[in-house]
C-alpha cells in the first residue's frame, strides 16, 4: 500500500520565521506512516483549490492569531497582528478540504480556524475575555514537551474512539486564545477542567478532528498523542 501524502501548512511569514517548528509536525506525520509535504504560502485562489486535489490529507498547524473579522469581531489590543496572506490561503484551503471530503487534522491555530470558518467564535485572549484578567494555566510555555493539565474526553466522540474512551487525557497548553462559541456543525470531543473546549470533530465525515494542544510535541512520549496521528494517517489511505 502506498503511503498517503499529507499537506502540512507552513507556520509563519518571512518577517517572523518559525519554520523550525514545522518539522515537529512533519516528523509526526512521517512516524505515523505518512509522507509530509510542507505547503508554502500561496496567494492564487485557483492554485489553492487545485492543491487540495493533490494530497490525501491535510494538517492545519499552529501559529499566529487569526483575524477576528473572521468571527465578526474587531481586533482588541491583546490579539496578535494577523498574518493576512496565511489567513486567506488557509480559509480557502480549509473550506475546500471539507467540501472535497479530505481528512484533516487541525492543531491549535488550525483548531481555532476550523471553528471560526464554520460559524463559531473565539476568545481573543482567555485571560481577559474569559477570566476577567486572571491568569490561567492555558499558556504554559515551560511544559511544551510534557503534559501540563488534563482534559475530559467525551465518550464515543472521534477523539474518544481514538484513545479507547479513556476518561481523561493529559495535554500541553501553549495558547492564549480558545473557542468561545462552538460552530453549529462541530461537536465537542474534549473539555478542560475550567470548561474550555479543547477538541472538536465533525460527524459523518471521514476524519475531521481539531485539538487545541500540540500532539506533535508529545507523541514520542505519550501513546495517546501518537494514536491521534496514526488514526489520521490511516484515514488518508
Amino acid at each position: 500500500m502506498n503511503k498517503p501524502i499529507i499537506g502540512v501548512f507552513s507556520l509563519s511569514s518571512y518577517e517572523s520565521p518559525a519554520n523550525d517548528k514545522i518539522f515537529y509536525y512533519a516528523e509526526a506525520v512521517r512516524d505515523a506512516g505518512g509522507i509530509p509535504f510542507i505547503v508554502p504560502i500561496i496567494k492564487n485562489i485557483k492554485d489553492i483549490e487545485n492543491l487540495v486535489n493533490k494530497f490525501d490529507g491535510f494538517l492545519f498547524t499552529g501559529g499566529q492569531d487569526i483575524d477576528p473579522k473572521l468571527y465578526n469581531e474587531e481586533k482588541r489590543e491583546y490579539c496578535e497582528v494577523p498574518y493576512k496572506d496565511r489567513d486567506c490561503m488557509e480559509i480557502i484551503a480549509l473550506k475546500s478540504v471539507i467540501e472535497k471530503e479530505k481528512p484533516l487534522l487541525a492543531v491549535c491555530r488550525g483548531f481555532q480556524l476550523l471553528n471560526a470558518i464554520l460559524g463559531g467564535s473565539l476568545y481573543q485572549d482567555i485571560k481577559f475575555d474569559k477570566n476577567n484578567g486572571r491568569d490561567s494555566y492555558h499558556l504554559d510555555k515551560k511544559n511544551t514537551f510534557n503534559e501540563s493539565h488534563k482534559v475530559k474526553i467525551i465518550k464515543n466522540s472521534l477523539l474518544g474512539e481514538i484513545i479507547n474512551n479513556k476518561e481523561f487525557l493529559g495535554v500541553n497548553s501553549i495558547h492564549h486564545q480558545g473557542i468561545k462559541t462552538l460552530a453549529p456543525s462541530l461537536k465537542e470531543a474534549a473539555i478542560s477542567e475550567d470548561g474550555l473546549i479543547e477538541s472538536v470533530y465533525m460527524e459523518g465525515k471521514k476524519f475531521i478532528l481539531g485539538v487545541q494542544w500540540h500532539p506533535e510535541l508529545l507523541y514520542t512520549k505519550y501513546d495517546e498523542h501518537y494514536s491521534i496521528f496514526k488514526k489520521f494517517i490511516e484515514s488518508c489511505n
